[in-house]
């Protein structure tokens, strides 16, 4: 077999069986591995596991047991070491033991060969509720180890045949739903397992002989049978993609709240449980039991390699296997998730861009007002015909957002006193009550209540995908206008408004004019040592406003004289000392 396990893990079993009856696996070299290995080959358990001085196995008490008590049970030979209590496989085989021994028709027997003392071995025995071949019979465990390697399992029948040598690839893949680990069971389970790859039952997916359940984010267990006629969504490693998680919260709360027949399953690899539960209980749908043997067919079968939502009809059937791109482009207009539904999507997406007015963007059912700094609820329709701009801040964008915030304040004035025909919008995409307050008891203007689910209709019609701060500016008609307002302000402040193209290029023209006049290189006091060049913006460095490397992107600078945040021309030295150009004058010598 050419790949195995690393660590005791197997590395991403498998790609399926295309017709039911096939018998082995296809590791990622394309390699085939025969789960019924080794099937026929018999051996005496009896000599196998004695020597001519010892008769017994030994439990983690001391106590001896008896090698015959096993004739007539299955025994399972299972190859490990010390640091194999703490691996992934020593856990799966705990729980499949834990459940199946009761039956009391097999044993477990630890074959170790890799301590150098009998107290190391006797430390990590002490965990294990199985036998063992004692440590100090070396003759046999070494005689043993050449049957196979470490962490591994040889399952013998009660006759004493061997069914498997990949008994750990058994174990792991379908734990206690393969008992009793027989030859016949186990191609039942392939030949179930291609038929539920063409049907997707759910109870047959989901579930297991020893499970009928999936966990809610307060760790209650709801019934499968409970999705049975729902559209329900198997999202794979939700945790790695906060963005997109953040997208399908929204869209699956808004599904809930319309009464929608729909569910969402997270599907995750144990790597880390305690993480893991900490952060569904933050996702309002359910998930698979965090153990390997739980998610592994599931992995098995639909093989993702990132985070991917998959929607299975009310009929079993797979309806979408990227579901997470429609959601985030389309939101609750997508359900039920039918990829036929694309091209229509598409076309009505470009209708409401369109016809989009502010009136489409902030009213949604009788939310049709916004609230003001003293709490009273101001008209959408009071806006119509204004220059709005949308700043868009998450929970964690106090910090970096703050210079700007004050430059928006200061902004903010100067334009209300020469044009009242201009407003700013503020929304927390992510943020309790108190967070709320915290960004909006500083601001002069209105906002979206806090929690209120408009601020979703902002976020799709608007496409925002990343985090961070962004300001938009909705122009007077009610379409979409620059998605640049910060950078902007920070450029030229009130000059900067309507925002409309005709004066933005306008500004730009003027500026090139200016700068033609600034010299090319200059001293400053700052750093008399250094030479300053004219430079629009800085080398591609992470900036924590906008939290880019792209320079193209990020035009951000931090001016080192003010301590203050600029945009697009400074003047720079090597060093990445940064100035505006009115600091830059002011201290040049």
């Amino acid at each position: 077999m050419a790949n195995g396990y690393v660590d005791g893990v197997v590395h991403d079993l498998l790609v399926l069986f295309s017709s039911l009856g096939r018998d082995y696996l296809i590791d990622d070299n394309g390699d085939k591995v025969k789960l019924l290995n080794g099937h026929g080959v018999s051996y005496d358990l009896s000599k196998l596991l004695s020597s001519e001085d010892r008769d017994f196995l030994i439990r983690n008490n001391g106590d001896k047991v008896k090698i015959s008590s096993l004739n007539g049970k299955m025994v399972w030979l299972y190859f490990s070491h010390s640091e194999e209590v703490y691996g992934t496989f020593y856990k799966e085989l705990l729980e499949v033991y834990e459940e199946a021994s009761s039956k009391g028709d097999f044993e477990v027997v630890l074959v170790d060969n890799y301590d150098d003392e009998d107290e190391s071995f006797k430390s990590y025995f002490s965990k294990m509720p199985w036998l063992a071949i004692p440590f100090s019979d070396s003759d046999t465990r070494n005689r043993l180890m050449q049957l196979s390697t470490y962490p591994s399992l040889i399952i013998f029948n009660s006759n004493g045949n061997v069914t498997t040598f990949l008994g750990n690839y058994i174990v792991e893949d379908y734990g206690t739903d393969a008992y009793p680990f027989t030859c016949e069971r186990i191609n039942f389970l392939l030949g179930e397992e291609e038929e539920v790859k063409k049907n997707s039952f759910l109870s047959h997916l989901l579930g297991r002989r020893s499970r009928n359940y999936l966990l809610s984010n307060d760790g209650k267990q709801v019934p499968i049978s409970e999705l049975e006629g729902k559209w329900v969504g198997l999202y794979f490693f939700p945790t790695s993609s906060v963005d997109y998680l953040i997208s399908i919260v929204d869209v699956y709360n808004e599904l809930k709240v319309k009464g929608e027949k729909f569910e969402i399953v997270s599907i995750d690899y144990p790597r880390d449980e305690e993480f893991l539960k900490q952060e569904y209980q933050k996702i309002p749908w359910l998930s698979m039991p965090f153990t390997k043997s739980n998610t592994k067919k599931l992995m098995r079968i639909f093989r993702p390699k990132n985070a991917k939502l998959i929607i299975i009809g009310p009929d079993g059937k797979i309806v979408n296997r990227k579901a997470i791109y429609l959601m985030n482009e389309y939101g609750i207009d997508a359900f039920p998730f039918n990829p036929n539904m694309l091209d229509e999507l598409a076309n009505s997406w470009r209708a409401k861009q369109e016809t989009q007015t502010l009136e489409s963007l902030l009213v949604y059912g009788d939310k049709d007002f916004l609230i003001a700094k003293s709490g009273s609820k101001v008209p959408v329709a009071d806006l119509i015909g204004k220059t709005v701009m949308f700043y868009i801040l998450y929970a964690d964008d106090y910090i970096c957002s703050r210079n700007f915030t004050q430059k928006l304040i200061e902004t903010y004035h100067d334009i209300k006193a020469k044009d009242d025909a201009f407003e700013v919008i503020f929304i927390l995409m992510e943020g309790d009550e108190d967070i709320f307050h915290e960004f909006f008891s500083s601001m002069p203007w209105l906002a979206i209540p806090v929690g209120d689910l408009r601020k979703n209709l902002v976020k799709r019609r608007l496409k925002i995908i990343s985090r961070g701060p962004k300001a938009i500016i909705i122009g007077p008609s009610g379409r979409t206008g620059t998605r640049d307002a910060r950078q902007l302000i920070y450029a030229y402040g009130a000059n900067a408004y309507p925002f409309t193209e005709q004066h933005l290029k306008h500004l730009e023209e003027e500026m090139e004019e200016t700068v033609k006049g600034w010299p090319k290189k200059l001293k400053h006091g700052l750093r008399l040592e250094h030479e300053f060049s004219l430079r629009w913006q800085l080398d591609a460095r992470l900036c924590q406003e906008c939290r880019a490397f792209d320079q193209f992107v990020c035009r951000h600078y931090y001016c080192h004289a003010c301590n203050d945040l600029g945009i697009g021309w400074c003047f720079a030295c090597n060093s990445h000392i940064a100035l505006h150009p009115k600091c830059a004058f002011e201290g040049a010598s």
